[in-house]
């Protein structure tokens, strides 16, 4: 990993993730027809192997998750993980309590994918613009996997020495549901300088 965040640059990425989440739960709430809380998120800054060894810690089992590709200051991957039950309540929530457990399978997959979009694109573009920066998105995908095996997926053996990972584990509730999940950004090193020299030039006084 060839990257380190000072403790006022890790503090505003955290300010900055919690403006994209929180919108992700204004969001949710029309969507669910109930208040979503979501908690401030828990930041670090992590190389493939130990973030590996995070997701296999905390999320053992299979895992729902939907990624994106995005470029532009920065560029790289990011993921929105939850374990695969979680998963299923928070989609029976958006479409309804009223519809059958073959409707919910039906859709879980396209559910999922509008999910993802509304958890990375309000991070990353709210991210972007706030730095005043731009990025753009690919389409999002849905795949379900092991643990073990989630790296491999999110990250081909050849980049991992020239990416790191900034894992964001964020808890969310709604009246009768508890639900967890991560957002996971792996970013090219080779545009980490970008990304830390647009920190630097936030104006500190937006934060304070």
């Amino acid at each position: 990993m060839n990257i380190v965040l000072t403790a006022d640059e890790h503090e505003l990425v955290v300010e900055l993730m919690h403006i994209g989440v929180g919108r992700v739960a204004n969001i949710l709430s029309n969507m669910v027809r109930d208040e979503v809380r979501l908690s401030v998120p828990q930041l670090q800054v992590l190389s493939p192997a130990e973030a590996s060894d995070n997701f296999c810690r905390d999320m053992p089992g299979v895992l729902a998750g939907v990624m994106q590709h995005f470029s532009g200051f920065t560029s790289g991957r990011a993921a929105v993980l939850f374990p695969e039950a979680r998963s299923l309540e928070l989609v029976r929530a958006i479409l309804g309590e009223d519809m059958s457990i073959g409707e919910i399978s039906e859709l879980e997959q396209e559910t999922l994918a509008e999910l993802g979009n509304i958890f990375l694109n309000n991070c990353l573009v709210t991210l972007a613009n706030l730095l005043n920066q731009k990025i753009q998105t690919d389409l999002p995908l849905v795949f379900n996997i092991d643990t073990p095996h989630l790296l491999s997926h999110l990250l081909p053996v050849a980049e991992r020495s020239s990416s790191f990972i900034m894992l964001m584990k964020i808890h969310f509730s709604l009246r009768e549901r508890n639900l967890e999940g991560y957002l996971a950004f792996i970013v090219d090193v080779q545009s980490a300088d970008k990304f830390v020299a647009a920190l630097q030039d936030y104006p500190v006084e937006l934060v304070e």
